[in-house]
């Protein structure tokens, strides 16, 4: 019984990081002519300023410190802080935590369900953080091209939340 609830548990992780990383695509695309825009994430996201395409942390940090203002300071400190913690969760969940089910599994010759679940939770958890890390890159554009005055493609404070949901039916 124990066994079919964790797998449960881990297929409805897995479902749910699938449907917000889908939804985080749609909502996210923000483009913007004459200010910073959003690249929404095919590997990295990124920031496209003055015609130059901005991605990882190194490049986005000579950007924010370029256009030094204290809130894109703000939302770039932020963005660093989720960023870090997924990388660490996203490596823990997806290599070191399998890794130690394989050597217990090898000296007690069973498989260490709690284990797996906790590499699932680990890698769900990695995917929820990069979500939130996105949303301060997108409300960094948002907040940049309002400060200038440019017009923009219409981003709602609805379309700023970013989550995810489990559907229940179809």
């Amino acid at each position: 019984m124990r066994k079919i609830v964790l797998l449960c548990i881990i297929v409805f992780g897995f479902l749910a990081t699938t449907q917000a990383q889908q939804q985080l695509q749609e909502q996210m695309f923000y483009y913007s002519a004459k200010g910073i825009s959003f690249i929404p994430p095919l590997s990295k996201p990124g920031l496209v300023y003055g015609g130059k395409l901005y991605l990882g942390k190194r490049k986005l940090s000579t950007l924010f410190h370029q256009l030094n203002d204290e809130q894109l300071n703000f939302f770039f400190k932020k963005y660093k802080a989720n960023k870090t913690a997924a990388d660490i969760l996203s490596v823990t969940g997806t290599f070191a935590i399998p890794l130690a089910n394989i050597i217990v599994a090898a000296n007690d010759g069973k498989i260490n369900w709690w284990l797996i679940g906790a590499g699932v939770l680990c890698s769900g958890a990695s995917g929820v953080l990069n979500l939130q890390a996105q949303k301060y890159l997108l409300k960094s554009a948002y907040y940049y091209d309002k400060k200038m005055g440019f017009t923009h493609a219409g981003i709602s404070i609805q379309q700023q939340s970013i989550g995810f949901a489990i559907p229940l039916s179809k």
